[in-house]
Order: structure tokens, then sequence, then C-alpha cells
């Protein structure tokens, strides 16, 4: 089972390097890694690093602080930015402070006067999610989203992580504000990824934009055992895409979502390319042998994944859901998704072209998320596509919210203005309909009629008259007799006739049985 868990969440079949859960988990010496950008930073603050010295700033910075290693580190340099890299390096646990001293003095040298507001980008490991272990950057983040927004309000800065670079193999968080808060929150996410524990594994993956004909990836879908067997007699579908198909039971997969004791797991193992062609052939094949059969499809899909598919307020499930041209995705998992090993469910409802649709885009989806995806091509579209790259971050979202919202209140309040009479209008007729309704019901009151037996008759009467008086309604005996029974007359309002008549039917039921 560990074997599988690790296939699962380790790296994709593109990558160069992967990680057995055998294997010894080394403690690499804790370091701060941090970029600024040229335009936040005085040339001539740096100059003498270009002659082969050291530059003033670290100059400065070594003879104050007894750390290891304070240096520009030329390796962290962040593909098509343009900027310079910072290492603060010390294996000894106990200079952690130490560390933080030095990134803060560093920041107040460079903070300018003029604008005390600046940004500046710190680099960690993307870190891999393996066993119960979560990768450095999904603890970071936290249970949908949660810690990350704990960071800003605390430290009043604005904290972004920003998606992985091609062949960069640190994640850049963007921290945003006043030289003072930005060092509360290089220090918050420091001591939080201090407290996690950094190893050299955390260091091993590289993003590497997603290719689905290299790619290999295991796909798991949920359908009847009716639906599975019939798939897997078309032994065709194997050669035609070079796939592997087979059944697993309820209990081989760890599935927080209940599933119907007449259902199974379909799994497939390919190059996603070849796999989400087949799952498009699976369901059209399943759509014409079964066409009175209501069928949705469901992914399996790890469970700390639930809250990145969904995205920041829904917006990165409603872009698939418009990809698919209208196809209805739900992910059914509950709100604790940071369990490694667990699986829960992505469920898509619609016409047959739009489950395919949704499903394929769903795989690449959840393939990105495995790969550290999506890939920037270049550092450059950190600032360059701000709007695209952040689309997902909580600022932005509320900032669109805002907007939405001042723009739907001046529409609304125009609206208002030509609403008011019609409003009016409608309740003046309202009100003519009522009283005119009210009039007929008290002109024409609701008339019911019961039959009681005789013998019961005598026994009855007190509770007649409170029944009466309790629903407000008229009871009166009727002259005319069938044989053994009585006829009773009830007049008022039909709710309250109801009322009186279920009262008495139950005393009448309570009579015959003594």
């Amino acid at each position: 089972m560990s074997k599988d868990l690790g296939e699962e969440q380790g790296l994709s079949g593109q990558s160069s390097r992967s990680f057995s859960p055998q294997q010894p988990r080394r403690k690499k010496q804790f370091q701060i890694d941090f970029f600024i950008e040229w335009k936040y930073i005085e040339q001539d603050q740096l100059k003498p690093y270009f002659r082969g010295c050291e530059s003033t700033i670290i100059s400065i910075i070594q003879s104050q602080y007894d750390v290891k290693s304070i240096q520009l580190n030329r390796n962290n340099q962040i593909p098509g930015l343009e900027g310079t890299a910072f290492s603060i390096i010390e294996s000894d646990d106990s200079k952690l402070n130490l560390q933080l001293e030095a990134v803060n003095k560093i920041l107040s040298l460079i903070e300018q006067k003029k604008n005390p507001t600046f940004e500046m980008m710190m680099l960690i490991p993307e870190g891999m999610e393996i066993l119960q272990t979560l990768g450095t950057v999904s603890y970071l983040i936290g249970t949908s989203g949660k810690q990350i927004k704990n960071i800003q309000l605390e430290t009043k800065t604005d904290v972004v992580v920003n998606n992985a670079i091609n062949k960069f193999s640190l994640r850049s968080v963007k921290i945003a504000g006043q030289s003072d808060c930005i060092y509360n929150a290089i220090k918050l996410i420091t001591n939080k990824l201090h407290q996690r524990g950094i190893t050299e594994d955390d260091y091993i993956k590289r993003a590497e934009p997603l290719d689905p004909g290299k790619v290999v990836t295991k796909v798991q879908l949920v359908f009847t055992e009716i639906i599975i067997d019939y798939i897997l007699k078309n032994k065709d579908l194997e050669k035609k895409y070079q796939i592997k198909m087979k059944a697993k039971s309820i209990n081989e997969v760890p599935i927080k979502n209940k599933l119907k004791k007449d259902e199974e797991i379909l799994q497939l193992v390919g190059t996603l390319k070849n796999v989400q062609e087949a799952i498009k052939s699976i369901i059209r094949k399943i759509s014409s042998q079964f066409k009175r059969l209501e069928f949705d499809v469901r992914v399996v899909m790890p469970s700390n994944f639930a809250s990145k598919l969904i995205g920041a307020k829904g917006c990165q499930i409603k872009e698939l859901a418009n990809k698919a041209k209208g196809a209805q995705i739900k992910v059914m998992s509950d709100k604790d998704d940071s369990d490694i090993g667990q699986y829960c469910l992505v469920q898509v409802i619609g016409s047959v072209e739009h489950k395919l649709e949704a499903t394929v885009l769903i795989l690449e989806q959840i393939e990105c998320f495995k790969n550290g995806g999506p890939i920037l091509e270049s550092g450059k579209y950190i600032n360059e596509n701000f709007a695209q790259q952040y689309k997902n971050s909580v600022s932005i979202q509320d900032i669109k919210q805002k907007r939405q919202k001042s723009s739907s209140s001046r529409s609304s309040r125009r609206l208002r203005s030509r609403s008011d009479s019609n409003k009016r209008h409608k309740k003046q007729k309202k009100s003519r309909s009522t009283s005119s309704n009210q009039r007929k019901t008290k002109q024409h009151p609701f008339q019911a009629k019961i039959v009681v037996p005789i013998n019961l008759i005598e026994q009855m009467k007190k509770k007649l008259n409170r029944i009466g008086k309790e629903q407000g309604v008229n009871i009166q005996a009727d002259n005319k007799e069938f044989r053994d029974e009585f006829v009773l007359k009830l007049r008022g309002e039909m709710k309250n006739c109801l009322n009186a008549i279920q009262h008495i039917l139950s005393e009448q039921c309570k009579l015959q049985r003594r």
C-alpha cells in the first residue's frame, strides 16, 4: 500500500528523481533565502560585488552577526527577473534568531526613505508530500489557505505564494508592505518552516511544464460493477491506447466518501494523454450501451488537493466548469483535506460531451498539482502577467468582490428609483386583492359535513362544544339520519374546519376502542 501512495503523491513520470519512503530523510542546515528586485535596491549598495569583492551590505552584516555564511547567492537568481538573491546559512538551530536579525538589518539598509513600502520574495523549497508529511508549500498555505490568511492578518502584509517557475527548484513567496511588517512575516514563516523541519529531500523537486505525452499517471474512477465488467471485457481499449486497466474493491483505496455495495474502482495506468483519450472512449461506450442507466463520473483524487481544485472562493472549479461548457463539478470532501494518503471524490454531472470534457480537464489539473504546477515559463511573468498569476489569491479575489459589490450597489441604486413606483403599485394591488379575498371568505365561509355513529353522539356532546370553541368553528347537528349514523355540519375557515374534523375523528377512534 505504501508503494501505491508513494507513486500517487510523489513526482510525476517526467521527473528526473523520485523518493523512496524507505530512505532516511537527511536534515538540511536551515537557511533563509530571499530575493529583492533591483528597483528596490540602490545600485551603490551592491557595486563592490561586481568588482570581485564582498558587497557593502554583506560586509556590514557579516561584521555584526556571528552566522556561518551571509552571501549574495547567484544560484537562487530567479530566471527572467532582474534582482539579487540573498542567503543566510547556519547549521546551528540555536542561532535562528541571529539569522532573522540579519535579515531585518538587510531590509533596513535596503529600505528607501522615499517609499517606505516595497516588495520582496522569500524563497522556500517546494517540498515533497510523502506519507504523513505535507510538502513545504502545502504546509505554509494550510488547509483552504487558512495559514497564509492568518499570516497576512497578523503581520499586516500581502502574502502570495507564486506559481512554480520552469527549471527553478525554489518557490517564491511575495511579501508586500512596510519594512518592519515584511520582517515580521519572514519571521513567522521561518518559524513555521523550522517547526516542520527542512530536509534535503525537500530540494529535490524541480519545476517542469507538464507534458501529457510523457507523464505516467494512475487514474481511478468509480462506477457500478456492471459498468466496470463491461469495460474490462473490451480488451481492445488497452491495446489501442497502450494502457493497463484493472478493477479494485472499495476496501483497497482509503476513500473518505462512502460508496455503495455494488460499486467498484476502475484503475487506468499509462501516459496522461493516452489515459485521457481512453476515458473519452469509455464514457461514450457506457452512454451508448447503458442508455437507460443514468450515471455520473466520479474521479478519485488525493484529499489534500481538494482546496486547490476548488480554488479561492471557488474560482478554479468554476473555470473548469466553464471550459467544459456547462458541466457540473462537485468536490465531495469535508473541510479536513490535509490528510496525506486519504482520497476523496470529484463528481461530474452533465451531458456525455460535458462529462468527458470536464473529466479530461480535471485529470490534467490534478497532475499539475502533483508536479507543482501550473508552471510559469519565466519569473518575469510574476510581475508582467499579474492578473493571471494572482487570480487564485485571496487578496485579488477580495478586491474583485469589492468592485462587484460597489458596481452592483450603483446599479441597484439606479434600479431602486425605477422600481419603487412599480413596487408601490404591486403592493396596492396585493392589498386590494387580499382585502377582496378576505371579504369573500367572510361572505362565503367554508362548510363541511362529517358522519358520526349515533351511539357516540351523546358521549361526544361536551367534547364537540369544546372543539368548536377552540377551533373557532360552528358545529351543528343535521336533522338527517342514515340508519345508525348522525350528520354534523361545520362552518368557518377552511383550516379551522379541517383541524376540527381531525380532532373529532381522533375522539371517535378513542371511544370505539373503549
